[in-house]
């Protein structure tokens, strides 16, 4: 799910749409992940400590996570956890999203009102836009 929301969007407003248009319950607690956007690997064993600890940390206190949303840098790991852990079929975490609206590529499947498209997450290698992670459950776009 997404919505589109201008600067001057009332936070009030925000939280409404999540918790009675999305039903989200409010959270025990936040995490919110952030780093650069430049892609980088991580050895395989603090991936993976890096994934448990963020899924289990998300699922024990019913967290909400918050990224910058597109599929690039740090955001992308958060992604491939979230991956691990779907895959696995452990429970849903709520994962939100916050892009600016101008770097997300394929913006033209993205505009509607009530409406339900795909969404093609392909990246176009010769763009300087970005796509959106797939694994996030929510998205706001500013």
């Amino acid at each position: 799910m997404y919505v589109r929301v201008s600067f001057d969007t009332k936070p009030d407003l925000l939280l409404h749409l999540m918790t009675k248009e999305w039903q989200l319950e409010l959270p025990k607690l936040l995490i919110s992940v952030h780093g650069g956007l430049q892609n980088f690997e991580l050895q395989p064993k603090l991936k993976q400590v890096f994934g448990k600890g963020l899924i289990k940390a998300a699922m024990t206190t019913g967290a909400w996570i918050f990224t910058g949303g597109v599929n690039t840098g740090v955001i992308r790991h958060v992604g491939d956890a979230l991956k691990d852990h779907a895959s696995k079929s452990r429970g849903k975490i709520c994962t939100i999203g916050i892009a600016p609206w101008g770097i997300v590529e394929n913006q033209e499947d993205l505009i509607g009102r009530d409406v339900v498209r795909p969404y093609q997450t392909m990246s176009n290698p010769m763009s300087k836009l970005t796509v959106l992670n797939s694994m996030h459950s929510h998205f706001i776009l500013a």
